[in-house]
């Protein structure tokens, strides 16, 4: 079973580093690159879920 989970993603630039935001989880990454700062977002929103969500529900689908 898949559990679709929006969440949204805000993207700027500071200096030479790019953050990403994510409200809903309260989460702030940054990385050298717009790609960078999506992939630490992601890993972070990921281990977020895992410690929040019961252990079946920790499968997660990007779209």
């Amino acid at each position: 079973m898949t559990i679709y989970f929006p969440f949204s993603v805000t993207i700027r630039k500071e200096e030479n580093t790019y953050i990403s935001i994510c409200p809903e989880a309260d989460i702030v990454c940054r990385g050298e690159s717009i790609e960078e700062a999506v992939t630490n977002l992601k890993k972070e929103v990921e281990q977020f879920l895992e410690e929040e969500l019961p252990r079946g529900f920790s499968r997660i689908v990007y779209y």
